[in-house]
C-alpha cells in the first residue's frame, strides 16, 4: 500500500474512520472527503467536498493524483428516514464519487454498501451469488446505489469492488446493538432463550481490513460480503453484552412463534426479523479471493461494544 494515495469519503463516520486509520497503517496516503473539513486520524489532509450529492468541484480537485477511492459515506439505517434523504445519500451521492472518479481516472473504486441488499433473514446461508431480496427503504437504496456506480464505471479504466459488510460491530456502533445493551442494562429478564438462530456479523477493525485488501490487490472480485466466519445466536449475542456490561441475563424460554406475534402486533416486525431471524453468510469468497478471513471473534467485538457504553 505504501506509495498509494487513497481518498476516503465518510471518513468521519464509523466505519470510514476505522478505515482511514488502517489505510494509514499500511502505508498509503489517506485524503478524506468531508461534508465539513476536519482532523481525522491517520488521514495526511482533509477535504471541505460539502453534500456529495450536489456538484462538489472541491472532490474533483481532491481527486487529481489519487490512486483509489474508498466510498464510504452514506445515510445509515434508522427509523423513520426520508426515502428521498436515502435516495440523496446513498444513490446520488455514490453516482457523483463514481462519475468523479472515472473523470480524473482513479483506478480503483471501493464501495462500501450493505448485506442488507439481502434481506433481514434467509434460509441457509447466502453468498455473493444469491438474489438480492431488500425489505426495506434502505437495502433498497443501497442495492440502487451499487446500480448506479456500476453503470457509471462501465467501460472505463476504473474497477470497482463492492464491498457488502453484515451488521458491523465495535465501540461507537449505532443500530439494534445500543437498543439491546439498554434493554439489557434493565435488569430485566429477556424473552429471547428460545431462539436457534444463526446470524452473521464482522468487527468494524476486519471490515476495514477486508476493504483495504480490497484497494491493493490485483485481481478483486467485482463484489464481496464481509463477515466473520462464524455466525452468533441472538441468546449468544445478549450473553456476550450483557458481559461487556459486566452483568448476568436472564433469558426466558418463549416459544418464538408467540414473541414473534406479538412484536408484529405490537408494530416491532421488523425488529423481530433482525433479532430472530438467521442471515448467515458464507464468506469463502473474501478468503479465496482476497486472502481475508475476519479474525476477530464476534463475542469479542460485542463485549468490547457494550464495555464502551458502561
Amino acid at each position: 500500500m505504501s506509495g498509494r494515495t487513497v481518498l476516503v469519503s465518510g471518513a468521519a463516520g464509523f466505519v470510514g474512520r476505522a478505515v482511514t486509520a488502517r489505510l494509514a497503517a499500511s502505508g498509503a496516503e489517506v485524503v478524506v472527503a468531508l461534508r465539513r473539513a476536519r482532523e481525522v486520524p491517520g488521514a495526511a489532509r482533509a477535504v471541505d467536498a460539502g453534500d456529495l450529492a450536489a456538484p462538489a468541484p472541491a472532490l474533483a480537485a481532491a481527486l487529481r493524483g489519487v490512486d483509489a477511492v474508498v466510498h464510504a459515506a452514506g445515510l445509515a439505517h434508522r427509523n423513520g428516514v426520508d426515502p428521498a434523504a436515502l435516495a440523496a445519500a446513498n444513490v446520488t451521492a455514490a453516482r457523483r464519487v463514481a462519475e468523479e472518479a472515472v473523470a480524473r481516472g482513479v483506478r480503483r473504486l471501493v464501495l462500501v454498501s450493505s448485506a442488507a441488499v439481502f434481506g433481514k433473514q434467509r434460509d441457509g446461508t447466502f453468498s455473493e451469488a444469491s438474489p438480492p431480496r431488500p425489505d426495506d427503504a434502505y437495502a433498497a437504496s443501497k442495492l440502487e446505489g451499487e446500480a448506479a456506480v456500476r453503470a457509471t464505471v462501465a467501460g472505463s479504466a476504473t474497477r470497482l469492488v463492492i464491498v457488502r459488510p453484515c451488521a458491523v460491530v465495535g465501540p461507537g456502533c449505532a443500530g439494534n446493538i445500543p437498543r439491546l445493551v439498554r434493554l439489557i442494562r434493565r435488569g430485566m429478564p429477556l424473552p429471547f432463550g428460545a431462539i436457534a438462530n444463526a446470524r452473521s456479523f464482522i468487527a468494524v477493525d476486519d471490515l476495514a481490513a477486508l476493504i483495504a485488501r480490497a484497494v491493493a490487490a490485483d485481481d478483486p472480485p467485482d463484489c464481496v460480503i464481509g463477515a466473520h466466519p462464524e455466525p452468533v445466536s441472538t441468546p449468544a449475542l445478549i450473553r456476550a453484552l450483557a458481559g461487556g456490561l459486566g452483568r448476568k441475563v436472564v433469558l426466558l424460554p418463549v416459544p418464538p412463534s408467540w414473541l414473534g406475534a406479538a412484536t408484529r402486533m405490537a408494530g416491532h416486525g421488523e425488529l423481530w426479523r433482525s433479532f430472530a431471524g438467521s442471515f448467515r453468510a458464507d464468506v469463502s469468497l473474501a478468503r479465496d479471493s482476497l486472502g481475508f478471513s475476519a479474525p476477530t471473534p464476534v463475542r469479542a467485538a460485542l463485549q468490547a461494544t457494550a464495555a464502551a457504553l458502561r
